[in-house]
Order: structure tokens, then C-alpha cells, then sequence
């Protein structure tokens, strides 16, 4: 399995359990965007199934294998 290397809207993205390390929620990235407070890169997720749970997380964090896995 190749690792994905750029984080694109519409992707979607499984939250790894850190107790159990097996696929958790399923988020879709809705925006990214840079802030200009730390100069990072971040991506707006929704939770699929409930659309109105959003959190904002960075990108390196969601390109970590060991927190998020990508969902074909």
C-alpha cells in the first residue's frame, strides 16, 4: 500500500482507535486551508455520517499512518 503524499477536498480519512489501532470514524475533508497564526497547513473534516461534527486538524496529522488511514 502506497502512502499518500497530498490531502485533496472530498478525500476521506479513518480516525485510528489508539486503544485498539483498528479504523475508527470516517471523516471527509471539506476545506483546506494555511494558517496565518502558525503558517500551517490544515484540513477542515466532517464526520460522514453526521455532517455537522467538523474539527480542523493539520495535514501532517492526518498524513500520519498511525492516526488517520486514507479510505478509497
Amino acid at each position: 500500500m502506497s502512502r499518500i503524499k497530498e490531502v485533496e477536498v472530498g478525500q476521506r480519512f479513518q480516525s485510528i482507535g489508539a486503544v485498539s489501532g483498528a479504523p475508527t470514524s470516517t471523516y471527509e475533508v471539506q476545506v483546506l486551508f494555511r494558517s496565518r497564526v502558525d503558517n500551517i497547513d490544515y484540513a477542515r473534516l466532517a464526520l460522514v455520517n453526521d455532517p455537522t461534527a467538523i474539527k480542523s486538524i493539520a495535514v501532517s496529522t492526518l498524513l500520519n499512518p498511525h492516526q488517520f488511514s486514507h479510505v478509497c
